[in-house]
């Protein structure tokens, strides 16, 4: 028999109990330290200055506001994106004009809907606005909407201020998403399975 040129260490049992130890302290430590759905949501709800919020009345007020015919440039109407899946929107409808567009695929085929540089804010809906939240983070950090200086509106007059505005267009998370839409009794849209 050849003698291997590799030697093999002799490690105390106490060392590796005590590896294992560190190990299961780590995976311990980690998951702890994980965030759940919610908790993640509000964080980026209270720290990305760049996502408008709007209520599901404040966007109907708009929706259905004519641009102010004394402004230079008229206020477009934003783009409604509806970020929930197939089967929710098969069951309640959307909310009239939006684009159906789940938020498995937003990222890949959000440019066949909106071109960058597109002058039209963009408001996202999900069923309870959580969703939302996530959608409109990475339409900003794609590009589509622009830095915010100030705080988010509350209120309609401050919403329609703030979409008025000459700045780069805006994306904005839908508070309450479809379910506060449909407990406001809003319209909706049904389309053809």
């Amino acid at each position: 028999m050849l003698a291997s040129p590799l030697r093999l260490a002799r490690v105390p049992a106490r060392t590796l109990a005590a590896a294992a130890q560190q190990q299961r302290s780590f995976t311990l430590s980690s998951f702890f330290s994980q965030k759940s759905f919610p908790a993640l949501v509000q964080e980026i709800k209270t720290s990305n200055k760049d996502i408008y919020h709007i209520s599901p009345r404040d966007l109907r007020a708009l929706a259905s506001t004519p641009s102010n015919p004394a402004s230079k440039t008229p206020r477009l109407p934003p783009h409604i994106i509806d970020v929930r899946e197939r089967h929710e929107i098969e069951a309640t409808g959307t909310i009239p004009g939006a684009i159906p567009l789940p938020r498995g695929v937003l990222e890949r085929d959000i440019g066949k809907f909106i071109k960058q540089g597109d002058p039209r804010d963009v408001v996202v809906y999900c069923a309870g606005g959580m969703r939302s939240i996530l959608a409109a983070e990475s339409l900003v950090r794609m590009g589509y909407g622009g830095q915010r200086n100030g705080p988010s509106p509350s209120s309609h007059e401050d919403a329609a201020a703030a979409m008025d505005s000459k700045n780069k267009p805006k994306v904005w998370s839908m508070n309450e998403g479809m379910d506060g839409w449909l407990q406001n009794g809003f319209e909706i849209e049904k389309r053809a399975k």
